[in-house]
């Protein structure tokens, strides 16, 4: 029986889509996100994340 790895980045995929949701380009974030990009660099990829949103990536 083979066990699924678990996604490392789960809590900040769903903060990410929050983001991306919030402009409308949760499309492109799951394309960069496909492409190997961790969260942060998806969002930033194009230019969604601000300032204040980093704050949300660094509080556990």
């Amino acid at each position: 029986m083979k066990l699924f790895k678990r996604n490392k980045f789960f809590h900040q995929d769903r903060i990410a889509m929050r983001i991306a949701a919030r402009y409308g380009m949760t499309y492109e974030y799951k394309l960069a996100r496909r492409n190997r990009l961790n969260p942060v660099e998806a969002l930033e990829d194009w230019d969604l994340i601000t300032p204040k949103d980093y704050a949300l990536f660094t509080n556990k």
